[in-house]
């Protein structure tokens, strides 16, 4: 008889800073984390066994989360205090801020690297200039401005160094779903996750282009990613 498996996701903080880690470093800071919150996980089958466990798309460093998503399977049901055990061992900026069951329907739980298919961020203005002068970027207006003219532009061309090194031109005017300004802050909408059809389209790198500045690698902006969607928008 298949042994029973107990199946949740976490919804998680990473903030301050926890943006300096790297997803294998977060990756594991959350295994540890729920390891001594008491959890049991079950393991894979074949040689090496290791956690049933996913994890949200990687988020670069120096941006911060709010929505970084964490589903495992257990073999045995989580304690009730499970939450307080979690919190009493991790940093106050990495928080639980929703834990949800799933029924074992016997089926293979979906990979959240294929489930997340987008991602809203939120970028700060400060003193209405996200972008200083040097970036040619100055208040509001230029940035309505700059990103009208991005949206409106048939195409989103910028040079990216493949795994082998190659240098290639990606579009990447469809991976922008929204952006726009509301209440002093810069939010938009960008493909993330795996699929065929559109290039994922990092947050930092989407700021960067707006600063015709898409090749310089130094430049570091506050921005949070707030919330996820599938790919029929709804939110996960």
């Amino acid at each position: 008889m298949d042994k029973k498996e107990f199946r949740y996701q976490l919804k998680l903080t990473k903030l301050n800073e926890l943006k300096f880690l790297s997803h294998l470093d977060w990756q594991n800071l959350i295994l540890k984390s729920l390891r001594r919150a008491g959890v049991h996980f079950a393991l894979t089958e074949g040689f090496n066994k290791i956690p049933k466990i996913s994890f949200s798309p990687a988020l670069p460093i120096f941006i911060e989360s709010e929505c970084e998503l964490v589903n495992f399977i257990a073999v045995s049901p989580i304690e009730t205090d499970f939450v307080e055990k979690f919190h009493s061992s991790t940093s106050e900026n990495l928080k639980i801020l929703a834990l949800n069951e799933f029924e074992d329907n016997g089926r293979r739980m979906p990979s959240l690297d294929n489930l997340v298919q987008w991602a809203l961020y939120e970028a700060d203005l400060p003193q209405n200039n996200l972008l200083n002068k040097t970036l040619g970027i100055l208040n509001f207006e230029d940035l309505r401005y700059t990103v009208e003219k991005c949206l409106s532009s048939s195409d989103l061309f910028i040079e990216k160094k493949t795994k082998k090194g190659i240098l290639k031109q990606i579009n990447y005017k469809d991976s922008i779903y929204s952006a726009q300004i509301i209440d002093g802050k810069f939010r938009f909408i960008l493909k993330t996750g795996q699929s065929d059809a559109l290039p994922a389209f990092r947050a930092d790198e989407f700021l960067k282009y707006l600063s015709g500045q898409a090749q310089k690698k130094d430049l570091i902006f506050n921005i949070r990613r707030l919330s996820f969607f599938d790919e029929n928008m709804a939110e996960i």
